[in-house]
């Protein structure tokens, strides 16, 4: 789970921000900031299907991804391109298995064979996902895990050191930017440790008023960088049941 490891149901209850210091972060958060951090799986488990797209540099190479994720069936499906040109692949993953296909852009876009995280048909080549060994596939990992089917916690998760940063904005669109908490990342891609304060979160929220993720920022690594991961809406997109053989869901 994403937002909620580690957490303790014995916590004593946090002091919820007054009106002085709401304003001013990093700080707690307040019982309905952590409300609409706790549904933000949920919202994307109600929506079913989002578009994503990032870059992140692995291993000294830049890539691009462009994607689709159904968070009912934890299933992404997608293209990857190195900033160079030199390569482009179709890739789909579910959270343990990926399968990558070699395509030029314009060209059909075929889907993999059902049970893609076993033996590729065709020129599909499948593998594990290996968080702990990529940096695409640390991102790759932790976005399709942002699906639940119920809305977490959000008493215990006001009990963690998750801080809001501020008020900001996506394409003009108001949303409260919150470090989500240190020790809730199942992948652990940072090697800092926690500040207390919410500078050295590993993940960062951006929320609208009602829940909805438009924005992940994820420390990669040592050196502190961050990396965004952009969400949108993706009415009507269905692909799931391709990849796992009617068994989705």
């Amino acid at each position: 789970m994403v937002f909620l490891a580690g957490c303790s149901g014995d916590a004593e209850q946090p002091v919820e921000p007054d009106a002085t210091t709401a304003g001013a972060g990093p700080r707690p958060l307040t019982s309905e900031e952590a409300e609409r951090l706790a549904v933000a799986r949920f919202r994307n488990y109600d929506d079913g299907v989002r578009e994503v797209s990032f870059e992140v540099t692995d291993s000294g190479v830049t890539y691009a991804v462009d994607a689709w994720v159904d968070w009912v069936n934890h299933v992404g499906y997608g293209a990857v391109a190195d900033a160079a040109g030199s390569e482009s692949l179709l890739l789909a993953w579910t959270p343990s298995g990926l399968s990558t296909y070699p395509w030029t852009p314009g060209e059909p876009a075929p889907l993999p064979a059902p049970g893609l995280a076993g033996a590729a048909a065709q020129e599909w080549t499948s593998s594990e996902l290996a968080p702990d060994a990529s940096r695409l596939h640390t991102l790759l990992a932790l976005v399709v895990d942002l699906g639940a089917d119920r809305p977490d916690n959000a008493l215990l998760l006001s009990q963690t050191d998750a801080r809001w940063l501020r008020v900001d904005d996506v394409d003009g669109v108001s949303v409260d930017v919150i470090a989500g908490p240190t020790a809730d990342v199942v992948y652990d891609p940072a090697t800092s440790t926690a500040a207390g304060d919410g500078s050295d979160a590993t993940v960062r929220y951006w929320v609208t008023d009602d829940g909805t993720i438009l924005r992940l920022e994820v420390r990669l690594g040592g050196a502190g960088e961050w990396t965004p991961v952009e969400f949108g809406p993706a009415a009507d997109v269905e692909f799931a049941q391709d990849f796992l053989g009617g068994e989705g869901g």
